[in-house]
């Protein structure tokens, strides 16, 4: 199973002297202050093609007397990284991208391959093997980005590389930037406007709120019967009530009247403000605070856009239709966290400590 999460370097650290522990059965046979072959090693290329084998310098020599050197090896750590992201493309705002990102061991050290020493390596006063460790074609680079098309085949696809919960996350966030206020009131009308509803899902959430005005389903091309004409924007030349503001048990109340001479007693003709023509859901007054038109959905409203917006898939959301394909993106690479040994004729083992990675591409 795979656990997605951010990995922090001390993290990695951990995951590395913690594996060389559990997968290094010679360093457990070795005895405190016991001589030891003492080894350096350069890699020819920190990058490597999958399949092809990774070159490297191996420079070691031992002190000990009566000891010989009789191999050496190359033991690795396979880890996989993993980035999966989707971003949003139906409507201009909110901006929105979800990203997940996997670090993991595929597999714990283990001998990579070992080579027999030979007098034929010495070099001055130490031993110089050139020589290439192997890599699996298998741990090839993987990417999956903007596919054109979403179909069973894409949705297996999504499926094999996204954690489960990714979708229906994804769709969350976006109700609940829409949904949760009115701050991004402009991103659910362009919901409404960009997004295929059908008369069947209107019909549904309408009849759920028997007591409020149905919103307004459209699929009309005609002039005044269009999605546009239907959700217009707010007319602030044109008044369409007034209200004002009480406090009641401490809270700041706004009652809304038909005309200014409606305003009960005590209450000042310059404290009552206009409401503007708006859709039924809409609610557009004056604001002494801001100085000018303040909008929002409608409190007994909401819960109806909310359902609605709840039914857009989320293959909708990422399509970008000035691109024609829908806006993924995910890759997978693979690296070899490596380390030279050598071995003496007693046992002794003698390593660089300084690991070094081969990026597999």
């Amino acid at each position: 199973m795979k656990i997605y999460n951010k990995l922090g370097l001390f993290a990695a650290a951990t995951l590395l002297m913690t594996s060389c522990a559990v997968n290094d059965p010679l360093m457990d046979k070795m005895e405190a202050g016991e001589v030891v072959p003492t080894v350096t090693w350069e890699l020819a290329s920190t990058v490597c093609k999958a399949g092809n084998e990774a070159g490297f310098l191996g420079k070691y020599y031992t002190t000990e007397e009566g000891v010989s050197i009789t191999h050496s090896e190359v033991w690795g750590m396979i880890t996989m990284t993993e980035s999966a992201a989707a971003i949003q493309k139906l409507i201009p705002s909110p901006a929105y991208t979800k990203t997940v990102n996997l670090n993991d061991t595929v597999r714990g050290f283990h001998l990579l391959k070992s080579f027999p020493h030979s007098e034929e390596y010495l070099n001055g006063q130490e031993y110089h093997l050139n020589a290439a460790f192997p890599t699996s074609r298998t741990l090839g680079p993987v990417n999956w980005t903007n596919p054109t098309a979403w179909d069973e085949s894409s949705q297996n696809k999504f499926n094999d590389y996204y954690p489960a919960e990714f979708q229906e996350e994804f769709k969350a966030q976006m109700v609940t930037y829409l949904t949760k206020d009115s701050i991004y009131l402009s991103g659910l009308r362009n919901v409404y406007l960009n997004y295929d509803f059908t008369q069947e899902q209107f019909d549904a959430v309408n009849a759920k709120y028997p007591d409020l005005t149905p919103l307004p389903f459209s699929n009309s091309d005609v002039q005044g019967e269009t999605k546009g004409d239907l959700w217009f924007d707010v007319d602030t030349e044109t008044i369409v009530g007034y209200y004002y503001i009480v406090v009641e048990n401490g809270v700041m109340v706004e009652k809304q009247i038909a005309t200014k001479e409606e305003a009960p007693e005590g209450i000042s003709q310059d404290k009552v403000f206009p409401v503007y023509k708006a859709p039924h859901w809409i609610y557009s007054r004056y604001s002494d605070n801001t100085g000018g038109a303040v909008t929002a959905v409608r409190a007994e409203y909401m819960p109806m856009w909310k359902e609605l917006v709840e039914m857009v898939p989320f293959e909708a959301w990422i399509y970008n239709s000035s691109e024609k394909s829908y806006a993924l993106e995910f890759s997978r690479k693979y690296s070899i966290i490596s380390q030279f040994r050598v071995v003496d004729s007693k046992g002794g083992v003698g390593k660089d400590t300084e690991y070094k990675t081969v990026e597999l591409n």
